[in-house]
Formats: structure tokens, C-alpha cells, sequence
């Protein structure tokens, strides 16, 4: 994962080292130590720190805990440590969520997908599915007024 230009600006101060992260994420630190996925930034000679958006794709690999409890944490860890660049963490935290959404085309991806790798009467369940946004509501309500349950005195 590519790490954005202003990350690489700012102080490794507000980001999380393993032991840190291996907290945040509800895993041991020997854990993230030895995956060779990991990607971490060097902090002076020994310390290594990983960037939000890394702590954020682990969380969603371990699901120990909720990505949004992680992302706070990691907000609290910058809030803490280097509070005159949390507000940095913070927009590297939304852009990780904007790149990771769903986007325009997201169901067009699924289908071309599923046609690849699924058999055709999943892919008609799966087309059947998406298709399938419920009723279609009414332009326009047409209808009378409610009568009276007693006629009203005087009305002939």
C-alpha cells in the first residue's frame, strides 16, 4: 500500500508502533512482527511505526475489532502523542475509507466477477438480486377524502 505525500511530510510521532497497534488491533505484537505484509515506516533506529492506513487494512484482515473502533483509537493515539498532526491522521483515516468504499459500478464489478468465477445459476440469483430494488412507488396518490363515520346534524 502506497503511502499518501503528505504522510511522508509530517512527524511518525502520531502514528502507532507495532507493540501500539498490535493493541489496537487485539492481536500480539509478535503477530504483526511477523507478518511479511506489513508495512511499517522507521522511527529512529530500532522503532517502527505503521501508518494509519495500514492499521486500517489489518483491522479489516483480523476483524478483532470493529475498523471504526480502530480508527478512533488511532485518533486518540495521535491525539495523544502528536496532537498538532491528528488532524492529519484524521484525513489520512477518511481517505482510507473513501478509497475502500463502494463506488459508482461497484454491482457491474460484482456480475463481471461472479460471471468469471461462479456458476451460471448463481450469477442469475446474484443478477436477480441486484435487480430487485422493490416496488416502484407511485407518482401520485389518488384517492377520496375519508367519510365521516355519523352523518353531521343538519346535512340533508
Amino acid at each position: 500500500m502506497q503511502a499518501r505525500d503528505s504522510s511522508e511530510t509530517r512527524s511518525l510521532n502520531a502514528y502507532p508502533n507495532i507493540h501500539a497497534a498490535a493493541g489496537m488491533l487485539g492481536v500480539a505484537a509478535s503477530t504483526l512482527s511477523r507478518r511479511p505484509d506489513v508495512h511499517t515506516q522507521a522511527r529512529g533506529e530500532r522503532d517502527r511505526v505503521l501508518l494509519a492506513a495500514e492499521v486500517l487494512r489489518l483491522a479489516s484482515i483480523f476483524r478483532r475489532r470493529s475498523i471504526n473502533d480502530v480508527a478512533q483509537a488511532l485518533l486518540e493515539y495521535a491525539g495523544k502523542h502528536a496532537p498538532q498532526e491528528a488532524s492529519g491522521v484524521g484525513e489520512e483515516i477518511e481517505h482510507y475509507f473513501e478509497d475502500t468504499g463502494l463506488g459508482e459500478g461497484a454491482s457491474e464489478q460484482l456480475l463481471t466477477l461472479a460471471h468469471r468465477m461462479l456458476s451460471p445459476a448463481l450469477c442469475e440469483s446474484i443478477e436477480a438480486e441486484l435487480d430487485a430494488s422493490g416496488p416502484a412507488l407511485p407518482d401520485v396518490i389518488q384517492g377520496y377524502p375519508a367519510l365521516p363515520d355519523e352523518e353531521t346534524p343538519g346535512a340533508a
